[in-house]
């Protein structure tokens, strides 16, 4: 018997099986150590990197407009 139709069978074998099973939900367990008022984001650092691109950007598109502040997204400040 040849080895390619055998491994071949084996897969779409597995595959059927692994789509027929039902999926099971995971279950969230609250964080421990974060409070409810405290946020697990960390805010990027506002250091000269920020600084620089809060000027770029103003300078492009004007400051505070809704392009300056697309500006800014996009440089993760």
């Amino acid at each position: 018997m040849r080895l390619a139709p055998l491994l071949a069978a084996s897969v779409v074998a597995i595959g059927l099986t692994a789509a027929a099973s039902t999926p099971q939900a995971a279950t969230l367990a609250p964080l421990k150590g974060v409070g409810t008022n405290q946020s697990l984001v960390t805010k990027a650092g506002y250091g000269r990197y920020c600084w620089r691109w809060r000027h770029i950007c103003a300078r492009r598109w004007g400051w505070g407009n809704w392009r300056h502040r697309r500006c800014m997204i996009n440089h993760g400040c």
